[in-house]
Parts: structure tokens; sequence; C-alpha cells
């Protein structure tokens, strides 16, 4: 026998035996291809995490299997969950990615879950979120959270999310003294008007507004008073976290339930049943590749910011809420809502004239061609914004690429609050 041949045989061998003292090896070997299902639409922020880690994953793990995307969106990730817990194969062929807030929900008590978190293989999450609140400096001489327990601080709000559950939260368990001003279209806009000094303070994602807002940063415009989150983000150690000032354990654990849904901001799980040595070697290989010079190049070209929370970590913390008690739990529902009288922000949105040239997620976004040739994005919202089609009371479904119509946005890419087709 030739050498070279000899070399291919052996190294033949040695790869079939390899396979043969790794099952897990064998096993992707023979079944190559891991489906991650996707709970939201393509193009968006959990849709790009998702196809970075198929992009990258693969390769770490034994047999080297080969990930493909399916997006399957429904009830904010409640339906990719619902699929994987129940339909999906419980080999480890199957993963998911879902919002967020998707674990909580059924540990909340809430309808349409038909899991139980706990009960998940939680795979990882590769980023966390930290909720940082912030005072405008040439509105307001509140500099710390300190001085918004004795002083009424005016933030603006957008609606059930952090801009407003997170100020009502404190407000409610640590006695700050935030007053809400709701009604914004988006985050994006509370920013807008906090710089027009109509709010003083914003409660929102820390990523997005050191990314979107970075010139507050870089010309000191801002105080932060205070950031919500399980841990501390690493660019803010001298930021109190809001459960790290509670004064008593009750008050501390309600934050955290609260707050953890920050700490897993792009999870990754499998269903149960999967063998547990096959939920172990995704797990490494899930570690493996977040540390990997390839992925995180990947990462940092796509400017996608990776804080990665590994698999135990995730399922420990997520079976320990899942304990959580029936009263704590509706505690933290009556804390999350404001108190204090309702006050609705002036938004000026001027009328604009346009045809419908696009339809987008489902009808939530349209684009209009506007009369001069340009386009306007405006985000449509099934309960807020106000529809009529020929002078009738209509819904999103009942807009279609052609028609004309006035709408008002109060900007380019936000929510419109009314529309009116021809």
């Amino acid at each position: 026998m030739k050498p070279h041949i000899a070399l291919a045989v052996c190294g033949v061998f040695a790869s079939s035996a390899a396979f043969a003292n790794d099952p897990v090896a064998e096993f992707y070997k023979k079944n190559d291809t891991i489906r991650l299902i996707v709970g939201s639409e393509a193009g968006g922020g959990y849709d790009a995490y998702a196809r970075l880690l198929a992009k990258h994953l693969g390769r770490f793990i034994p047999g080297n299997p080969k990930i493909i995307v399916q997006n399957m969106p429904g009830a904010g990730g409640i339906v990719a969950a619902n699929f994987l817990y129940n339909a999906a194969p419980k080999d480890g062929t199957a993963i998911a990615q879902v919002q967020r807030l998707v674990p909580f929900v059924q540990i909340m008590g809430e309808k349409g879950p038909q899991f139980e978190t706990a009960k998940f293989n939680w795979l990882g999450s590769l980023a966390s979120e930290v909720t940082v609140c912030v005072s405008w400096k040439a509105s307001t001489d509140i500099k710390t959270f300190a001085d918004v327990q004795k002083k009424e601080l005016i933030t603006g709000g957008s609606g059930p999310n952090d801009t407003e559950t997170v100020p009502a939260i404190l407000d409610n368990v640590l006695g700050a003294k935030f007053k809400i001003v709701t009604g914004y279209p988006s985050s994006t806009a509370v920013t807008l008007a906090m710089e027009r000094g109509e709010v003083q303070a914003v409660c929102s994602s820390y990523s997005s507004l050191s990314t979107r807002n970075a010139h507050w940063f870089k010309e000191d415009k801002i105080n932060l008073l205070v950031q919500a989150a399980t841990r501390k983000h690493p660019a803010l150690p001298n930021v109190p976290l809001a459960m790290d000032l509670a004064t008593n354990p009750e008050d501390k654990a309600l934050l955290e339930l609260s707050d953890a849904r920050l700490d897993i901001g792009r999870p990754f799980m499998l269903p149960p049943g999967v063998p547990p040595e096959r939920v172990k070697a995704l797990r490494t290989a899930f570690v493996e590749m977040t540390k990997d010079k390839e992925f995180l190049a990947d990462a940092e070209k796509s400017k996608h910011e990776i804080d990665v929370v590994t698999g135990d970590e995730m399922q420990t913390m997520l079976e320990r809420l899942a304990k959580t008690p029936k009263a704590t739990i509706e505690r933290l529902a009556d804390a999350l809502k404001y108190k204090g009288p309702t006050v609705m922000a002036k938004v000026d949105e001027k009328k604009t004239e346009g045809s419908i040239s696009e339809m987008q997620d489902g009808g939530r976004k349209i684009v209009f061609k506007l009369k001069d040739g340009k386009t306007f994005t405006a985000g449509i919202s099934g309960s807020r914004t106000k529809i009529k089609v020929a002078g009738k009371d209509a819904s999103r479904d009942d807009l279609k690429v052609g028609q004309n119509c006035a709408f008002a946005a109060p900007a380019n890419g936000q929510e419109a609050s009314a529309i009116e087709c021809k």
C-alpha cells in the first residue's frame, strides 16, 4: 500500500474511532442538521443574533452539524416556545430563540404559554440588557437616585415597557418620586422630548442610549441615576443597582424577579427530554463559540454586543424564579403599575399624504411614497393607531399597497397615531 493511501485510510479509521467513542459526535454525524426556530420576524434584533449563532455554533458541536434558521413569529415568541415544548423533536436537533419576556410569562401566570419555563433545557444567552434611568442636567438639579427619593422627577413613557414599568416599580418599592408623562410613541420620541425640555428623565436600555445618544455621554449632558438589572453593566461600575438599594429581603426578591428578564436578553433553549449528554455538549459548544476570535470579530463587525449568560446560569436562575410564591408574583404585577395621575404627552404630529408602497412585518410597518418622491416609514399599532378606510373605522388588515392615505406620525420610523385612506 502506498504511504499516502495508508495515511488516508488511517485517518478514516481514526475519525470513525473518534465518533464511536463520542456518542454525541456520532449522533450529529448521522443527524447533520439542527433547526433553529426564531420567535420573531426576519430582520429584527433577535433574528440577527440567531443568525450570528447559526453561522458559528456548528463548528463547536461534536460532529459539526449545520444549523438552519426558521422564523416562527407570533404572540411575542409564545408560539415558538409552545412549538418547541410540545411539537419539536426532543433529540437535540431543534433549538429555539425567543424574546426575553417569554420565560417569565408562564412564571407570572399569564395566559398563552403551553409550557413550564423551568423544564426547558436552557442553552444560554448571547446578551444581557441593563435599563438605566438618566436625568437631563439642563432641566433638573437631581443628580442621584437618593435625590429622586426626595424630589419629583418628570420622566417620559411610551407604554408598558421599561420607560414606564421601571420608574413605576422604583416608585412603589424604593420610594422614588418619578412622575410619568405617558403617550410618547417610542423611547426615541422620549429622548427627543427630553432634549426639548418637555421631560427631565428617561429609563431605557443602556446599550441603546449609549449607541443612539452617544453624544449625551461624550458631552456630559446627563446624570446616571440607577440601573435595573441583576448585575451591573461593566461600563457602569459606580451607578447603583436598584436591587442593592432594597432595604429588606422581600423587596430585593421582588426587584430581582422584575430585573431577571433583562439578564437573559437573547435567550436560546432546547425542549425538555433531550438526552443529558447532548444538552451538556451543546452548552459547552455555546460557551466555546462565545470565546472564539472569528465569532467575536463577526459580532463586532455587525455591532452586536456580546455579554454571555451560560445555560447552567440560566437554568439555575429560572428554576429558582419558577418557585416564586404566588403572593410575590401578585405583588410584582401590582408594583409594575404606575400609581400616579395620568399625564399625557402633547406630541406634535403633522399630517402627511402619500401612497402605501410596501407593507412590512405583517402590516406592523408601512412604507409610504410621498408626493416629492421620498419615502416615509411608520409603525402601525393594532390598538393605538386610529385607522379609517373610505371614511369608516378599520384595522391594519384593511390597509393595502396602492392606497392613498393621510397619516400622522412624529417622525420617520415612528409609530403613526392615525391613518386615513381613501
